[in-house]
């Protein structure tokens, strides 16, 4: 590594970690999600760094995306008149006690120790890369990448799965579940989307099985293939084939659960066989690996629909009640 690579990495490192404090701890509501947005780019761009351009993309889809967009229309309803003007970190001196403080700067601290000596414990010869390709033989992929991710450290993709799925159980949590009532929708008569989804959305749904294949040799597969899946149901849903809503409940339901559900069961189905957890058998990984894919692909591309039918139909629901207050009024008048 050439040492304009060694001070382009650090940097990008040192504004992702910087970015992250900033998302949680300033205290505007806007300049959080900008933040947060900004950090999902920049994460884009360091995976884009390790040569996977496809986990990139991805990233950049949902983290900065679709995630930051809803952050930003979430904030019609809880930012304040007043929001605007508390763009300032909420950590200073002297506004928490300095016990919670302490464990702060302690948590912070030995963060950075850990970081350190991590560095230090790289092996020689490749790093932490000549590590990944010596034990791909037994990891059930050909790219280094995915079998980081599907295989050595695959708890941090369950887990992200898992983040998915407790944003709808919040969204539920906060009354979601008005938002697929069935019959609640009216099919939109808008020709030029309906024939425009007739066309793309076969295709898109071919593609994200294609990009689920290819993420056994190329970095990535469930979650590219799952942006492209929910973009092909958020097609389907502006043109007025509302399956979603036509689905029932318990069918949804599941089909956001399991991505996450079958990782775990996987996991802790082999730790009887003497295994780790989240530990594949050499013999049948590339097999099992494949079917946790196939299952988080269905769960992810489900879960970016319904994220766009809660807010259009929030705001479905909004303009129905403005406009029968308005109604009101005038019929009073």
């Amino acid at each position: 590594m050439s040492v304009l690579n060694l001070i382009i990495d650090t940097l990008l490192a040192l504004l992702i970690l910087g970015l992250a404090l900033r998302a949680v701890a300033v205290q505007s509501l806007y300049q959080s999600a900008i933040s947060f947005i900004a950090f999902g780019l920049m994460l884009a761009l360091a995976w884009a760094r390790l040569a996977a351009p496809d986990v990139a993309l991805a990233e950049a889809a949902i983290g900065a995306g679709l995630l930051g967009v809803l952050l930003i229309h979430s904030l019609r309803d809880f930012a304040g008149e007043d929001d605007g003007e508390a763009a300032g970190f909420a950590i200073k001196l002297g506004q928490y006690p300095r016990l919670p403080s302490f464990f702060i700067l302690l948590g912070i601290g030995i963060f950075s120790g850990v970081l350190l000596v991590a560095v230090l414990q790289m092996p020689d010869g490749g790093g932490l890369t000549a590590a990944s390709v010596t034990a791909l033989a037994d990891s059930g992929v050909d790219h280094p990448v995915t079998a980081v991710l599907l295989n050595y450290r695959s708890y941090d993709t369950w887990l992200e799965i898992g983040v998915l799925v407790i944003a709808m159980l919040a969204i539920f949590c906060a009354g979601g579940f008005e938002g697929f009532r069935r019959g609640q929708w009216r099919p939109r008569q808008d020709l030029i989307i309906a024939r425009f989804a007739r066309l793309l959305a076969p295709l898109m749904v071919l593609v994200a099985g294609y990009l689920l294949w290819l993420g056994k040799a190329y970095p990535g597969g469930a979650f590219q293939a799952g942006v492209v899946l929910g973009a092909a149901g958020i097609i389907l849903q502006m043109a007025g084939w509302h399956f979603v809503e036509a689905m029932s409940r318990w069918l949804w339901q599941w089909g956001l659960a399991i991505g996450f559900a079958f990782f775990l069961f996987a996991g802790i189905g082999f730790m009887a066989f003497d295994l780790a957890f989240l530990e594949y058998p050499a013999a049948h990984a590339g097999i099992l690996i494949l079917w946790v894919e196939s299952f988080a692909t269905l769960s992810i591309g489900l879960t970016m629909t319904c994220f766009y039918v809660y807010f259009t139909g929030m705001d479905a629901d909004t303009s129905a009640g403005a406009n029968g207050k308005g109604g009101a009024g005038h019929g009073n008048a």
